[in-house]
C-alpha cells in the first residue's frame, strides 16, 4: 500500500500534467481528436492508454434576472395620462376624467364650473413664461397641481401636455361655460359680475371719526392671533347702530395722507366680521369673522370701508377740473396701469363716477430725465475726431418747455366718490405716472 505522502505527490503530478494539456489545447488551432493507440472505444491499446483533447467554448454572459416577455407593456398598469410617450407631433396620448380601475376621480367640479377659490380670482388667460408646465400652472391658478387635465382640456391647440411654450396663451377657464356661472365667487357668500374692481388689501377712510364705528375689543376664543371662523366682540360707538347680518371691514390704520384740498386716511383691510348679536344699550355686538386677509388683532378698527366698485363707462366731464393724486393701494412713488389711485377732488368739487382724468407733461421727456441721471449721462463721445477720449458736453437748456405742447401719457377713471376725495383707476398709461403729475379734466370729455 502506498504512502499518503506518496499518494499526493501522484495526485499532484497528474493535474499539473492535465493543466498544461488543456493550455496547449487551447492555444493550438482547433484539430480532430488524435488517438494515441487503442480502439475507438477507448480501450488502451498496445502502446498505452488513450488521450482525447477537447477545446473547452468561452462561458456566455448571463442576466442577473429574469427578463420580461417581448409583448410586456411596461404602461400597461398606469392611467392613460400617466402613460410615457415619444410622439410630439400628433395628439396620440390622453388623459382620464373618470374614475375606473378603483383609482378614483382625476377631477372635481361641475361639467362647465371654473376652478375658483375663496377669495381668488381666476383671469380668462395666461401667458406661458420659460420653465412653465401644466402642472405648475395648474397648483398657482387652481391650487392643485392635479387639475391640469382639466386645464389641457380648455386648450385644444395644446396637442400634447409635456410640450408648450414661453409666450403661449393658455385659457384657464372653459369658453363655453355659461355667462352666469363666470362670474367671482368670493368666500361662496356673494356673488359679483366679472370686471368688478376690488379694494382687497388697502382701502382709504376719508373720515376717520365717520367710518370708524368701532373696535374689535375681545373674543372668546383662547388665542391672540384671531382668524377666519373666529367670533369676536365689537364695541360700537354710540352713533352708530347695527342690525344682525351686517357686514363690516375690519382694518388697520396705516398713515395719514392730506393735502391743500382734503386728506385722508390709508388703512390696510384686514378681513370682514358679520353681526351676529347686538345690543342696542350697551352698543356691544358679538361678530363672526367670515372673512380673514391678514391677522386681526384686538384693537383693530370696524367701519363700512369701500372694499369693491364696478368698472363703469366713461363719462364726458362738464367743467374742467385738476386734480392730484394723494396716496395709492401700495406705497409706491409711481403709478401704471390697472392700479387704485386715490384724488384730492369729490362730489363737492364736481367730480362724477365715469370722470375722465388725463395725466399731462409738458417738454422734452428724457432731457427732463437726464439730468437726474449725473455728469456723465451729459457726455457724448465724438467718434469722428482721431484723437481719443473727446466728448462734448450736450446742452440741454435747447428749448423753452412752456412754449411746447401738452402730452397726454394717461387715463384715470373715477370709480367712488366721497365729498372731497375719490378712487380712481389707472385704465391706460404710456409709462409711468410720479406721485406730483397733472391731472387736469377737460370739459366735454
Amino acid at each position: 500500500m502506498r504512502s499518503t505522502s506518496q499518494l499526493l505527490l501522484t495526485l499532484a503530478v497528474a493535474a499539473s500534467t492535465a493543466v498544461a494539456s488543456l493550455a496547449a489545447a487551447q492555444d493550438a488551432p482547433a484539430a480532430p481528436p488524435a488517438s494515441a493507440g487503442g480502439d475507438e472505444n477507448g480501450a488502451p491499446g498496445p502502446s498505452g492508454p488513450s488521450v482525447t483533447i477537447v477545446q473547452v467554448p468561452a462561458a456566455a454572459p448571463t442576466y442577473p434576472g429574469t427578463l420580461p416577455s417581448p409583448s410586456f407593456n411596461p404602461n400597461g398598469n398606469l392611467p392613460q395620462g400617466s402613460r410615457t410617450t415619444t410622439d410630439a407631433s400628433h395628439s396620440t396620448d390622453g388623459f382620464d376624467l373618470q374614475s375606473g380601475q378603483g383609482s378614483g376621480a382625476a377631477v372635481h367640479g361641475s361639467a362647465n364650473g371654473a376652478f375658483l377659490t375663496e377669495g381668488s380670482f381666476v383671469p380668462e388667460g395666461h401667458t406661458v413664461r420659460r420653465g412653465e408646465t401644466l402642472w405648475e400652472i395648474s397648483s398657482h391658478y387652481y391650487q392643485n397641481p392635479y387639475q391640469w387635465p382639466r386645464l389641457w382640456s380648455y386648450n385644444a391647440q395644446i396637442q400634447n401636455p409635456h410640450w408648450i411654450y414661453p409666450g403661449d396663451r393658455v385659457r384657464l377657464r372653459d369658453a363655453t361655460a355659461a355667462s352666469s356661472v363666470n362670474r367671482i365667487q368670493l368666500l361662496g357668500r356673494r356673488a359679483v359680475p366679472a370686471g368688478t374692481v376690488f379694494l382687497r388689501d388697502m382701502g382709504w377712510v376719508d373720515d376717520r371719526k365717520d367710518d370708524t364705528w368701532g373696535e374689535i375689543v375681545g373674543s372668546p376664543s383662547d388665542h391672540m392671533m384671531l382668524g377666519d371662523t373666529d367670533d369676536v366682540y365689537l364695541q360700537l360707538g354710540d352713533d352708530h347702530e347695527v342690525t344682525v347680518g351686517d357686514q363690516l371691514t375690519i382694518f388697520r390704520p396705516i398713515r395719514t395722507v392730506a393735502s391743500e384740498n382734503a386728506g385722508g386716511e390709508l388703512v390696510s383691510i384686514r378681513g370682514t366680521a358679520k353681526i351676529e348679536r347686538y345690543n342696542p344699550k350697551t352698543h356691544m355686538a358679538r361678530a363672526r369673522i367670515i372673512e380673514a386677509l391678514d391677522v386681526i388683532e384686538r384693537g383693530n378698527k370696524i367701519g363700512p370701508v369701500g372694499r369693491k366698485f364696478d368698472v363703469v363707462p366713461a363719462v364726458k366731464s362738464d367743467r374742467d377740473l385738476e386734480a392730484t393724486i394723494l396716496a395709492s393701494v401700495y406705497p409706491v412713488h409711481f403709478y401704471g396701469q390697472n392700479q387704485v389711485v386715490f384724488l384730492d377732488r369729490g362730489e363737492k368739487d364736481g367730480v362724477k363716477v365715469g370722470m375722465r382724468f388725463f395725466a399731462v407733461m409738458r417738454g422734452d421727456r428724457w432731457q427732463q430725465t437726464a439730468r437726474s441721471a449725473g455728469d456723465s449721462a451729459l457726455l457724448r463721445p465724438r467718434v469722428e475726431d482721431d484723437r481719443p477720449a473727446r466728448v462734448d458736453k450736450i446742452d440741454l437748456d435747447t428749448v423753452d418747455e412752456d412754449r411746447l405742447p401738452d402730452e397726454t401719457y394717461a387715463e384715470v377713471r373715477v370709480m367712488r366718490m366721497r365729498d372731497h376725495t375719490s378712487a380712481a383707476l389707472v385704465v391706460q398709461a404710456k409709462h409711468e405716472i410720479e406721485r406730483d403729475a397733472r391731472l387736469i379734466a377737460r370739459k366735454g370729455y
